[in-house]
């Protein structure tokens, strides 16, 4: 019976608690996304005073054109233009993306090949002391 009262103490704390800390956890990432959205919104339009300052005016109007464009609702407005663009039909995009040549575990059946003493020198630091 003590069980059954605390279990059910305990479903009740729980329904009531959960929605709260959601909602405060919600609250705390909106409030976290406003705040860098308005600080990005203040760098760009810094950057469009320097660019002001350098008498570049066209590029200080389309870095502040692309800012009006940034919404919180729509973060990355020339994303897809830009992804649609990222692939094998545009080679210095995608190798650019590719990296180096992947990394290839050794092949089991090549022994490894000796190091000759010519190549052991020609890698020791100047003075010959490791």
């Amino acid at each position: 019976m003590f069980q059954k009262n605390v279990q059910w103490f305990v479903d009740r704390l729980v329904e009531r608690f959960v929605p709260t800390i959601g909602s405060f956890m919600t609250s705390a990432l909106q409030r976290m996304l406003i705040l860098n959205h308005a600080e990005h919104h203040n760098q760009l339009e810094e950057q469009a005073l320097r660019y002001e300052a350098a008498g570049r005016q066209e590029i200080a109007n389309l870095i502040r054109h692309q800012a009006q464009s940034l919404t919180l609702d729509n973060p990355l407005p020339m994303a897809e233009q830009v992804l649609e663009n990222f692939d094998a039909a545009n080679p210095a995009l995608f190798e650019a993306s590719q990296g180096m040549a992947p990394l290839a575990l050794p092949d089991p059946k090549k022994r490894p090949r000796a190091r000759s003493r010519a190549d052991a020198t020609a890698n020791e630091p100047e003075g010959g002391q490791s």
